[in-house]
């Protein structure tokens, strides 16, 4: 009797432990990761293209912090705040870059295995720190601008609790003045639901 009491234990505790529990209503997430924009403004795509043909360092750095509101088990609401930063620098030399942006929009799971899509609205602007020498100094903004988010990620656990998730997102940016950003993320995120 002892036996069976200790097997049916360990089948009852094993699977409380694999066993799928439905995520909460709320959810935050954060996300660390890097990527690539592609200015749309002429001087800063020279100025950037003279920079590493000089052979400067560069460091791009993306990071996200967000919210999930559950509407069904396959859709979200999702907000939050994201910012890459484009670090490109030599001695005194730099042509430094973030653009912040608020994100809106809804996250679809369609039913192949932990895959999500997402389409947001998203507000920004980039600010450009410049110091070339003596050849350009700038330190400026552009107009903010409204343009879109798409990514796609993969969830590594179901459920609820910590889940770790990797994901791709690709952000259009209007920037004025007829010139667009185009940025490509890919991140690491702990997801907290």
């Amino acid at each position: 009797m002892k036996k069976f009491l200790l097997i049916t234990a360990f089948f009852i505790c094993s699977a409380a432990l694999f066993a799928e529990n439905e995520r909460n209503f709320f959810g935050f997430q954060f996300a660390l990761g890097s990527g690539y924009t592609f200015y749309g403004d002429d001087n800063l795509k020279s100025n950037v293209s003279d920079t590493m043909n000089r052979g400067y360092a560069r460091m791009i750095l993306y990071t996200d912090a967000g919210i999930t509101l559950k509407l069904t088990d396959q859709l979200y609401f999702l907000g939050g705040f994201q910012t890459m930063f484009d670090f490109i620098w030599s001695g005194g030399d730099c042509t430094n870059h973030a653009t912040p942006l608020f994100f809106a929009g809804l996250q679809f799971y369609p039913g192949i295995g932990d895959l999500s899509f997402s389409l947001a609205y998203a507000l920004g602007v980039r600010h450009d720190w410049e110091d070339l020498n003596s050849r350009y100094r700038k330190i400026d903004k552009t107009k903010w601008g409204n343009g879109f988010r798409l990514a796609v990620e993969y969830d590594f656990k179901k459920g609820k609790g910590i889940i770790p998730v990797v994901g791709a997102s690709y952000i259009f940016l209007p920037t004025g003045y007829n010139n667009y950003d185009n940025t490509l993320a890919v991140y690491f995120r702990l997801a907290f639901h």
